[in-house]
């Protein structure tokens, strides 16, 4: 049947040349629509780090001092922190948190600030993403993270970290392998090359990779104890981070919560008026970032693919169907229907395989010049899909399943269709 399949499509050489053409136009634009929507849907499926569900954010807010109830007393850093406490133990105490944590900082795991530097151990760059926590306030329960070398989330929270200890992330172990245990190294920032300059740092713990973002791969996550804290960090972009026990509803908990803070979280001039949930924080960063636009241009280009692909399966369904008297010529020969329609089929693929291979080459040329896969943030060498020749394989192998789906939709059904009907009605207009 191959040889002829390859006759027939010699035959019909000039009208499948322009639907081989069409074809790999529409591989070409499949490749460009496919690659960033497959590289955005697998970082979303990436671990965080940490467990979203249960975890809520309540931002802190001061009185301004032309309230009625301002009191300036109240203002300096010693009464701010008090009454942060304050508000903290109201918190863990209410029915339904597990525990509750302060973030005095624009920089942790999902939030809308950042912070990056970079380290070195030896001669080998490490760049790190930086958050900030205050010890012995239940930052790293609070949120969860995963351990490892042995200490437990408590032990990390509640140890007498001094300056430029660190906190690190275990996937600093795939670049440091030889190492062994992280804990107990040190690392050294040299801002300008000069020996004068160089400050080191002891990693006192780690934990398991966290990412920030939830669309991007993420580097890697350094932790810095926060020792000084000033009011204006408290009133100033502040909030609380509350973790619900695991068998809280959150939309139910949130509907009585919010009344009660308004009343009952209050200590000098700082207040709770807002709570929402992490997922929320998570999903309005990512909005923020222009990723949601990025996934509303992507849906917009698939949805022209679709309508690109129907064209071409509308193409197949009428050139299969021009093509009744050939049909009805092999019935009346005693072709088997099942055999007709597995020569038009294969007559189909045959064609959809090489203008795939073809439009993946141009899009190679074009990958091999400018990097064959969409980057969004920091891209982890160590992640198969940064892999060049695999990433291209992969996506390659997804444009083909889709380009011979839509060819094979457009042939099957009239192929099946004309290879049923009687000979003499075939043949009726020959």
């Amino acid at each position: 049947m191959l040889k002829l399949i390859l006759k027939n499509l010699w035959a019909r050489r000039i009208r499948n040349a322009w639907l081989l053409a069409e074809l790999i136009l529409v591989t070409v634009l499949t490749w460009y629509i496919t690659d960033p929507l497959f590289v955005l849907s697998y970082n979303q499926t990436l671990p965080l780090g940490y467990e979203p569900d249960g975890l809520l954010i309540a931002p802190i807010r001061s009185l301004p001092s032309t309230a009625p109830d301002y009191n300036k007393e109240e203002a300096d850093s010693l009464h701010t922190m008090e009454n942060m406490h304050r508000m903290l133990r109201k918190l863990r105490d209410y029915p339904g948190v597990q525990n509750a944590a302060p973030l005095v900082t624009f920089a942790f795991p999902g939030s809308g600030g950042s912070s990056y530097n970079t380290y070195a151990y030896d001669t080998l760059a490490i760049p790190a993403s930086i958050s900030y926590f205050i010890p012995h306030t239940g930052f790293f329960e609070t949120f969860g993270f995963k351990t490892f070398e042995g200490k437990t989330l408590g032990e990390l929270d509640n140890m007498d970290y001094q300056r430029n200890d660190l906190v690190v992330s275990a996937d600093l172990l795939q670049i440091l392998p030889k190492v062994g245990r992280l804990t107990g190294k040190r690392l050294f920032y040299n801002s300008d090359d000069d020996e004068k300059d160089t400050t080191f740092f002891s990693i006192k713990g780690v934990v398991e990779k966290v990412r920030s973002r939830n669309y991007e791969q993420g580097m890697y996550s350094f932790f810095e104890p926060q020792l000084n804290v000033r009011s204006k960090d408290v009133w100033n972009g502040g909030s609380f981070l509350i973790r619900l026990q695991p068998d809280v509803s959150e939309q139910r908990f949130l509907h009585d919560f919010r009344t009660w803070a308004y009343s009952n979280l209050k200590a000098g001039n700082l207040y709770i008026r807002e709570v929402s949930t992490y997922k929320e924080q998570l999903d309005y960063l990512e909005y923020g970032s222009g990723v949601t636009n990025k996934y509303r241009n992507i849906i917009l280009a698939v949805f022209f693919l679709i309508n690109l692909a129907s064209g071409v399966t509308g193409a197949f369904w009428l050139q299969t169907r021009s093509r009744r008297e050939e049909v009805g010529i092999m019935l009346s020969y005693g072709a088997a229907p099942g055999n007709i329609c597995r020569l038009l089929m294969g007559e189909a693929a045959i064609l959809a395989s090489f203008a795939w291979l073809v439009g993946c080459l141009i899009y190679l040329q074009y990958g091999l010049a400018e990097g064959n896969w969409y980057e969004q943030g920091y891209v982890v060498p160590s992640l198969w899909i940064n892999n060049f020749w695999l990433h291209y394989i992969v996506v390659s192998l997804i444009v083909y399943i889709i380009i011979i789906v839509v060819v094979l939709l457009g042939v099957f059904i009239p192929a099946y269709k004309i290879s049923r009907i009687p000979p003499t009605e075939a043949l009726r207009d020959e």
